[in-house]
């Protein structure tokens, strides 16, 4: 099957085309790049009276549909790996010299900001492959990633999104510092283990903040991305307003990455759990209202999704219920099913 990008009215919209370019409307995405447009899709789209074309694939000359959403994450995987390699020299770099040199991580977030534009792509790849194993590298590039990415659906202008991006490049900076058996331990640390990790912060706090040319911003958003709204966090246990907005973006970027790379403390059953994880740590871990728009920003983009759930069954995702995350309406060929509905069965994962 071959097929083209296309602009098409609403009403011409056939379920199964996929669509090419976001949609957003003061603010709000009303249809995310590279979605399965669904009857529901459609439906939607009619309601809001704003959007009279659709920019979509349909047949035509290039390679289906799903075929390029499947070399769309590929690609973005490719560019992830290969990013995490060059932070990776950067840092061995800066562990060398007694002043770091910040032009090659100005350089470098640069390169982030402008390949991660995509950011339904960006949010399915980390859904798909997490960080792994590497609680480094690849780590803070999927942080970095999601804060650039959070920090624009704030409404934050260039300056503080130039400045979160090199926080976020940075925030884990400090576990270069600490043994290597240590970092990559398998299993639970010891006590002694945890509190020597728990120095990471401070650790690169205290390296990049003598940079007198770097923004202080960058150096709070690495010290306090540990802390946590009801004071329970590290290494300051301050509270609220105390910590400072880029460390607020950044803990929701972190564990958005943790919990889908398998290395939260406790089982996440699918994607849709990882997002209600970020939702009950909403409540006085995290800052709300940054994970509100958070939440409501990336559900759109799970829309249309095929997932496979743990009976083994294929569907596609029709709607989410910011209510009850874990629990989305699918529709397959036989017709729609509300997991509201079904007490045994849940997502497993994302499918292409």
């Amino acid at each position: 099957m071959l097929w083209e990008k296309r602009s098409l009215p609403i009403d011409e919209l056939k379920p199964g085309m996929m669509s090419s370019d976001d949609i957003v409307f003061e603010d709000k995405m009303l249809l995310a790049k590279n979605i399965v447009i669904t009857e529901s899709t459609i439906n939607n789209l009619r309601q809001n009276y704003i959007v009279d074309k659709v920019n979509v694939y349909v047949k035509g000359d290039s390679d289906s549909p799903l075929m390029l959403q499947s070399n769309a994450i590929q690609k973005m995987e490719n560019d992830f790996n290969e990013f995490s390699l060059s932070l990776k020299y950067i840092f061995n770099n800066i562990s060398n010299l007694k002043v770091p040199e910040m032009n090659e991580i100005r350089i470098f977030s640069k390169k982030i900001q402008e390949e991660f534009k995509s950011t339904g792509i960006v949010i399915r790849n980390i859904v798909f492959y997490g960080s792994g194993d590497d609680t480094i590298y690849r780590h803070s590039i999927n942080v970095a990633a999601i804060s650039f990415i959070l920090g624009k659906w704030l409404n934050l202008n260039q300056r503080e999104i130039n400045l979160l991006t090199y926080s976020a490049i940075l925030h884990d900076f400090g576990k270069t510092k600490i043994s290597s058996d240590i970092i990559n331990k398998k299993g639970s640390l010891t006590s002694k283990e945890h509190k020597i990790l728990k120095t990471h912060p401070v650790i690169g706090y205290n390296l990049i903040k003598g940079i007198h040319y770097l923004d202080p911003s960058v150096s709070y958003g690495i010290l306090m991305h540990h802390e946590k709204m009801d004071g329970s966090g590290y290494p300051l246990a301050i509270d609220g307003d105390k910590i400072h907005t880029f460390a607020k973006i950044i803990a929701i970027a972190d564990l958005f990455d943790e919990v889908n790379s398998s290395r939260y403390y406790k089982k996440v059953d699918g994607p849709f759990e990882a997002l209600k994880i970020i939702q009950e740590q909403s409540l006085g871990k995290l800052d709300c209202k940054y994970c509100n728009i958070f939440l409501n920003h990336t559900i759109n983009y799970f829309m249309g999704e095929n997932v496979l759930l743990n009976n083994g069954r294929k569907y596609k995702v029709v709607q989410v219920h910011i209510n009850d995350l874990t629990k989305p309406l699918l529709l397959d060929d036989g017709g729609f099913l509300d997991l509201k509905k079904e007490k045994d069965l849940y997502v497993k994962k994302l499918v292409i």
